[in-house]
């Protein structure tokens, strides 16, 4: 392996967070009581990375023109700002420097990037064997006013379930065929992503919880954002999106925060915190809390 391919790790307890801060500042799994959780592209490890030629290559998804690497990271929305439909290199694929690390947290940041003139710093820290955090912040180094919005992309292993609850259950297609797949109930929407089928979805976030069962058997994890505020706008529409693959075996958690117009020098950040529990074990109490007031029985149930 190459110093782009040097893995960094936060660990504790059960919980164990692996970064790789060569390939665009990535958490790069989310490892829980041994069992890996997030999706890592075989086709992809270890390969030599020019910025220049990412289009070269291997995918099974050919419809995306940019690398699957796998793990979670930054983009910046909305994506039709994008050049030929790929995230900016520099910030998905490019080197992140490490600017400080602990046993509790690793803070990277990437180059400025040379198309959109953003740049993005990730800051992961591990609170407990529950609970972990990601703040991102991305700052406008260009010269001029510039629109962003913070899209955080996690990247999991399928089988898996996302949730969102609401009382008025709807979600938005984006494209493919997500019939089979997503179910409506009366406390909010289901993604049963057990297959290869492409689709992607677009859901609100009234309770800025979004749920996910990794697995048959779990583990659980629940994804916490700040309290959107009545005037936020979002780039897709809405703060949340699920995709699911038809060519990996992966589904997709996207997460938005809030579009801001930014002035030079100006920074926007997004905080993340995540918490983990294993199926069939008793969750902290504020966690299961939260999880029984957002799913009634019926949704519950849908999730077993």
């Amino acid at each position: 392996m190459t110093d782009r391919w040097n893995i960094l790790s936060l660990k504790c307890g059960d919980l164990e967070l692996l970064m790789l801060p060569g390939v665009g500042g990535r958490l790069w799994d989310v490892r829980f009581q041994g069992r890996s959780l997030l999706f890592q592209n075989p086709d992809l490890r270890a390969v030599a990375i020019d910025l220049t030629q990412l289009t070269l290559l291997p995918t099974r998804s050919p419809q995306f023109g940019f690398p699957l690497w796998g793990g979670e990271k930054t983009w910046i929305a909305p994506d039709s700002a994008w050049v030929a439909g790929a995230p900016f290199p520099e910030l998905d694929s490019g080197d992140y420097a490490v600017l400080s690390e602990d046993d509790r947290h690793i803070l990277m940041e990437s180059k400025a990037c040379p198309v959109s003139q953003f740049s993005v710093r990730r800051c992961i820290a591990i609170r407990s064997a529950h609970e972990w955090t990601i703040e991102h912040s991305v700052t406008n180094k260009g010269t001029r006013m510039k629109d962003a919005g913070i899209w955080s992309v996690m990247m999991i292993d399928t089988p898996a379930k996302i949730a969102v609850a609401m009382e008025t259950a709807g979600f938005q297609p984006v494209f493919g065929d997500a019939t089979a797949l997503v179910s409506k109930h009366a406390a909010g929407v289901v993604a049963n992503c057990i297959r290869m089928q492409e689709f992607k979805i677009s859901l609100p976030n009234p309770d800025h919880q979004t749920l996910i069962k990794c697995g048959d058997g779990g583990p659980w994890l629940l994804c916490s954002l700040p309290e959107a505020r009545e005037q936020d706008v979002f780039a897709h529409g809405h703060p949340v999106e699920v995709f699911n693959s038809g060519d990996y075996p992966y589904c997709e958690a996207e997460w938005h925060s809030p579009m801001k117009t930014l002035a030079p020098g100006e920074t926007l950040n997004f905080v993340q915190t995540f918490h983990i529990w294993a199926n069939g074990s008793p969750a902290p109490a504020p966690i299961f809390e939260v999880w029984a007031n957002a799913f009634d029985e019926e949704a519950k149930s849908c999730m077993s």
